[in-house]
């Protein structure tokens, strides 16, 4: 695994590694289509939201290394 502990691996699957995520921290990526966000909370259980916008979607698909910037746009 590599140093991003949300990624995909040869077999085409999201690998999570929770021991090197720091809590509170987004850890975007984009899987058949569709940006996923994980992070671990204080309770360092993992969460995850799947982001169904086709817009911001697009965007991310165009810019995948910016996803989080895209979504801070939005909250403004």
């Amino acid at each position: 695994m590599s140093n991003n502990p949300v990624e995909i691996d040869l077999e085409n699957k999201i690998k999570i590694n929770p021991e090197s995520m720091i809590i509170e921290k987004l850890y975007p990526i984009i899987y058949d289509n569709s940006v996923y966000l994980f992070f671990k909370d204080e309770n360092e259980l993992i969460n995850c939201y799947e982001i169904t916008d086709k817009n911001i979607i697009e965007k991310a698909q165009l810019n995948p290394d910016k996803i989080i910037e895209i979504l801070e746009e939005l909250d403004n």
